[in-house]
């Protein structure tokens, strides 16, 4: 790995429209700044550059992170890194850079972006060592664009080409020894590679992890630019590595290829390995409300995904492709000014949704998995939502999608900018092995969409039986005592009984059932309806009149009031009145109450409230 690719010529701005240009004189050993080419304002109109004479430059580091946002970080923050710009010669049409009394470009951009010192043109310190270490390279050329902001000259390259591999040290005449090599810096990926170990700098030393973290600051405009600061943190960096991993960091090369093999040896002992999974790609937790749909989903994704490998989004009605996939939105750039105060700006750039974010990550990390769970897929319109996408659910043996898709210019565009690798095709879009999409599903709840044939068969379905989970331990808080304990063994004092309520959630679903009310499965409640949490005297009261009973009234007995409660509870405000006084003696004739009560003196005690039910209601 390395940030540097190899070219055969420094000007890489050769040929183009806007040939606009930094260039150091090759005999000045960094002492002199050139300014060459044309260029074109916002509105593309051509200027000279004697335009900007007398004028001064500051120059300005823009990169797009990984969602493809533009940052700037103002370079020229303090008199040292602000340029006067005047011509080469009396009479000539070209402009230079002064820098005498400054901080060189050469100087300031490595500080930035964490890399080795530069030297001089044509002054490496050694020949017989890697160019691309300390005091053996130096900034070459930049491919620049330039506008104006606050009657400074902004100069902003889209390029840095470094060079190495000659050097005038040795030499008896000051002749040039060895072949001038170029190097063309890979800048965004170095900027969110800092970004990125900054936020993983808890595995770092703190003598590493801290300076890391002020440089990136400063990359996330959290703080301004100063040189002398970044070279101090740069040098820390590079003394710390030095002394703390000998054997993998010399002290002259680049530190951030060896924080970054730390951080990935450290992160691969939690990530899970693809040949560790072995479930569906696309998968569809479904059932009756309280089966624990959500919580066997997300066992099952914490045993087989590493935690930030994980994406969440949650489906409501209005839920749209737009904000599923991705779209155009207006975005804050935020940017550090002169006198060091950050000033927002608003711009327009095509943000990626939560599908195209796990996508992104999954085709840029192929030994990895990443999963994307979606909860409730069908409160809103799972086929409106999901588009043209619906077209890659269709996978192969291998797990990649059967077909794929082309992208719109906007999304191409964005993709492009995103990866960098060129083997990756931004122009369409198919799903890769390595990306799972799970879901959740209740076909009970009021207001869902209903999802076709063709959409289901894309899926596989995992239904979560009305029983399921009660079995399974949770823990209960028994006053201040915390225990585990099975579901279906949690007795809860309410009123005058002790209450099972495991036997209690049984006995209404087959009332529920029964040739009386005939109501659908998927209508019935699940043992986690009520969270274990709840399941105490001082709480399970309140929860389940505002919640079992309120779900009986208004959605699975909507209809069946009459059938279901008491015939004297004509509303929903009765029956809990009702409830605290007699309990499970809201239900209508034929609810079996044989399983609710735990107590020792159960068959006076139902006996008792069933002579007294009409009398307490009253």
């Amino acid at each position: 790995m390395t940030y540097f690719k190899r070219i055969d010529d420094y000007r890489t701005y050769s040929n183009a429209k806007s040939d606009f240009h930094f260039d150091y004189n090759a005999n000045s050993g960094g002492g002199q700044a050139f300014l060459g080419g044309s260029f074109y304002d916002a509105g593309g109109a051509p200027h000279k550059l004697k335009e900007l004479e007398g004028k001064y430059a500051h120059i300005s580091f823009a990169y797009r992170d990984k969602d493809g946002v533009t940052h700037t970080v103002d370079l020229g923050t303090d008199p040292e890194t602000s340029y006067p710009i005047s011509p080469r010669a009396v009479g000539n049409s070209q402009m230079k850079l002064g820098l005498s009394g400054k901080i060189r470009p050469s100087l300031v951009v490595p500080a930035l972006l964490m890399l080795p010192a530069t030297c001089g043109v044509n002054m490496a310190e050694s020949l017989d060592v890697s160019p691309l270490t300390q005091n053996n390279y130096w900034l070459r050329s930049m491919w620049l664009e330039c506008s104006e902001r606050n009657g400074y000259v902004v100069l902003t390259p889209k390029d840095y080409v470094f060079s190495g591999c000659s050097s005038k040290k040795g030499s008896s005449n000051n002749k040039v020894i060895g072949e001038t090599k170029f190097f063309l810096l890979d800048f965004n990926q170095r900027a969110n590679d800092i970004i990125w170990a900054a936020a993983h700098s808890a595995f770092l030393p703190l003598s590493i992890g801290k300076p890391l973290e002020q440089i990136s600051a400063v990359l996330t405009s959290n703080a301004p630019f100063n040189y002398e600061k970044c070279a101090q943190y740069t040098a820390e960096i590079m003394r710390s590595l030095s002394q703390e991993q000998p054997e993998l960091y010399s002290g002259y090369s680049d530190p951030l290829l060896a924080i970054i093999k730390i951080l990935q040896e450290t992160e691969a002992k939690t990530v899970k390995l693809l040949n560790d999974i072995d479930t569906p790609r696309n998968w569809i937790f479904f059932g009756a409300p309280g089966t624990g749909k959500s919580h066997e989903l997300n066992r099952i994704a914490e045993e087989s995904f590493s935690e930030e490998n994980i994406s969440r989004v949650t489906f409501y009605p209005d839920y749209t492709y737009s904000q599923f996939v991705g779209c155009f939105k207006p975005i804050t750039e935020k940017t550090v000014d002169e006198n060091g105060e950050t000033v927002s700006h608003i711009t327009y750039r095509y943000v990626l949704g939560p599908f195209l974010k796990t996508y992104v990550e999954a085709r840029k990390h192929p030994d990895q998995n990443y999963l994307l769970i979606v909860e409730e897929i069908n409160r809103a319109n799972p086929a409106a939502v999901f588009g043209d996408i619906f077209q890659l659910l269709d996978r192969r043996d291998d797990g990649c999608s059967e077909y794929s898709i082309a992208t719109p210019e906007e999304m191409s565009n964005q993709l492009k900018e995103v990866f960098k690798d060129e083997s990756t095709e931004a122009d369409k879009l198919a799903i890769p092995s390595n990306m799972y999409i799970w879901a959740t599903m209740n076909s009970a709840d009021q207001g869902v969409f209903p999802m076709d044939t063709a959409f289901k068969r894309r899926w596989d379905f995992r239904y979560m039986g009305i029983d399921e989970g009660e079995k399974k331990i949770v823990k209960v808080k028994n006053g201040d005592v915390e225990e585990k304990k099975h579901l279906d063994e949690i007795n809860i004092p309410c009123g005058k009984h002790v209450i099972n309520w495991n036997g209690f959630r049984k006995a209404i679903n087959n009332f529920m059932m029964s040739d009386n009310l005939k109501v659908n499965e998927d209508k019935l409640l699940g043992p986690f309806f009520v969270s274990p949490s709840a399941l105490n005297e001082k709480r399970f009261a309140d929860i389940f009149k505002d919640k079992v009973i309120l779900y009986l009234y208004e959605d699975a007995c909507k209809t069946k009031h009459q059938k279901m409660f008491r015939s004297e509870l004509k509303t929903y405000a009765q029956i809990c009145d009702a409830f605290n006084k007699v309990d499970a003696g809201i239900f209508a004739d034929g609810f079996d109450t044989s399983d609710i009560y735990v107590t020792d003196e159960d068959d006076d005690q139902i006996i008792d409230d069933d002579d007294n039910q009409s009398e307490a209601v009253e």
